[in-house]
């Protein structure tokens, strides 16, 4: 290898400071060169990141990214200054040389520094580049499943539409789905790619609804016509009964019973009357809203739901005095056959108790509703017993006793 030229003697302090500042610059200019492939690396990342997403995460990398670009755009700008003021391809003198080595040095050392910066800031983010990358490979198919659920939902609403059904709830959805597709295909690059990729998903979600809605509207059409005649029926049954009048049974309520077994069933003929004209109006409501022209099936059978309720009121109405006067007539009949009933209730929850570990809080409750049933037994001393609250009285013992066999069983755990 051929070596640098001798010092020559006379002038050996400049020729050994001008050779310093050749090769310092020497270095630098390896340096930048460094600098300057790394940065143009890091360059070509960002730019490949502002191309697919507009996120939070590219924007947390730009921001980064920022400092350390401006660091070492300063480094290589100050480095150009330097070798514009000294030309170490002259002969400098003494102190130039001098100083051009200093500076020389000190660039070098400052490329350095900022490559050593920008390799950092690139094996910092490179997992954010490796999960945007991956994301992007993602977004792909998930844009063509929200493209093509998109065209599914609208051939579900052509069908419907040749069916005859209006199907407003899906238009609704189909409108959601074809407003989130605007932004799967604006890109990333707009709306970022965590929206995006959102925006794939709820598109495909509202599209699927659509069709899921579409499909269900056949059924739900015969389930309102059915439920119409269902109902029309019943309320002619209701009126039917309602025309022969309940005169003569409440008189033979008032005759046969004392007051606490028919007073709450008066003024029943006028309530069932408002509760009948009620149905009707809620029934015709439900009628028009399933119309054809129409369609509102939501409405339909909320207005069937409130029918049923107004029938179910009028019912107790109409039939309470003829069912009153069955129970009442059945109870007076035998009255012992409503105590044994509870008898036995009673006695099956003892027997199960006397089985096992005793609870002294379910003894003390056997031992009042046995209370009860003798208590219930000394209502039919009266001259003219109550035996509405005769029997609800024993009725609610019977229930009481279940109950308590129900407890019984779950605290020991079988």
């Amino acid at each position: 290898m051929a070596e640098g030229p001798v010092p020559r003697w006379w002038r050996r302090r400049r020729d050994l400071a001008l050779a310093a500042a050749r090769s310092a610059q020497g270095r630098a200019a390896v340096a930048l060169l460094t600098l300057d492939n790394v940065q143009r690396s890091a360059f070509s990342h960002l730019d490949f990141l502002a191309d697919v997403d507009a996120g939070p995460i590219a924007e947390r990398i730009r921001r980064a990214w920022a400092p350390v670009s401006a660091a070492a755009d300063g480094t290589i700008h100050a480095y150009l200054a330097d070798l514009e003021r000294w030309d170490v391809t002259t002969d400098l003198e003494l102190e130039q040389a001098s100083a051009a080595a200093a500076a020389f040095e000190a660039h070098v050392a400052a490329m350095q520094a900022a490559t050593a910066d920008i390799a950092a800031f690139s094996e910092r983010f490179t997992p954010d580049f490796v999960s945007v990358t991956r994301t992007l490979e993602q977004l792909a198919p998930r844009r063509v499943a929200a493209e093509q659920a998109v065209q599914e939902a609208r051939a579900a609403l052509a069908r419907a539409q040749e069916q005859g059904l209006q199907a407003r709830r899906a238009h609704r959805l189909l409108d959601r789905a074809v407003e989130l597709l605007q932004v799967v295909q604006a890109g990333p690059v707009q709306h970022g790619m965590e929206r995006v990729l959102t925006a794939c998903g709820d598109t495909v979600a509202a599209a699927h609804d659509a069709v899921h809605d579409v499909e269900q509207l056949p059924g739900l059409q015969r389930r309102v016509l059915t439920s119409v005649t269902s109902l029309r029926t019943r309320l002619a049954a209701v009126e039917w009964r309602a025309e022969q009048g309940s005169a003569e049974v409440m008189r033979r309520l008032r005759v046969g019973y004392v007051e606490g077994c028919w007073q709450d069933l008066e003024g029943g003929a006028r309530q069932a009357s408002v509760a009948l004209d009620l149905a009707r109006y809620e029934l015709d409501a439900a009628v028009r809203a399933a119309s054809d022209a129409e369609q509102r099936w939501d409405d339909a059978l909320a207005g069937l739901a409130r029918t049923r309720a107004a029938l179910g009121e009028a019912e107790e109405h109409v039939d309470g005095p003829r069912d009153r006067l069955a129970l009442l007539q059945a109870v007076s009949t035998d009255p012992a056959a409503v105590h044994a009933r509870a008898r036995f209730a009673v006695r099956d929850a003892q027997k199960l108790l006397m089985a096992g570990p005793v609870d002294g809080r379910h003894a003390s409750l056997l031992d009042a509703l046995a209370a009860r049933l003798d208590d219930a037994e000394m209502m039919l001393a009266r001259t003219h017993p109550d035996w509405l609250d005769y029997a609800h009285t024993l009725d609610a013992i019977v229930d009481e006793a279940r109950g308590l066999v129900g407890d019984i069983r779950t605290s020991r755990g079988r």
